[in-house]
């Protein structure tokens, strides 16, 4: 799914890249398979066979963002999908999504998206 909707920023350098990607595919897939649950950079740099340090600057060389950037980017994604197909409440998508705290859910998602997911939700009715 990540790979499908391209939920990642290509970059323009050719095999090396997708040589990088293929590294952090089994890492892109768990954050996707897992994103309900509480998932720590450690998690993460275990799957990828490197130390956390290293991990976090691969990451961010190949995805443009840190490792737990993207993944409460993908977590607000999931929440926008939830909230849209589902017609499910804000809160309600905050703690499916992984998070449990539903103002720090509320901060990201303006974070990501500009608006509040009230906000969000307002524009959805109308159109």
């Amino acid at each position: 799914m990540i790979f499908d909707r391209e939920y990642y920023t290509p970059c323009a350098y050719g095999d090396h890249t997708q040589g990088k990607l293929k590294q952090l595919k089994p890492v892109l897939e768990y954050m996707e398979l897992n994103y309900q649950s509480p998932i720590t950079l450690e998690d993460l740099s275990r799957l990828a066979g490197m130390s956390s340090k290293y991990f976090c600057r691969f990451f961010r060389a190949v995805i443009h963002r840190t490792p737990i950037d993207y993944l409460n980017y993908y977590r607000i994604e999931r929440a926008c999908y939830l909230m849209a197909a589902e017609d499910i409440s804000v809160t309600e998508a905050a703690y499916r999504c992984g998070f449990n705290d539903s103002s720090y859910f509320v901060r990201a998602f303006k974070k990501y998206k500009n608006v509040t997911p009230r906000q969000y939700m307002q524009r959805l009715e109308k159109s």
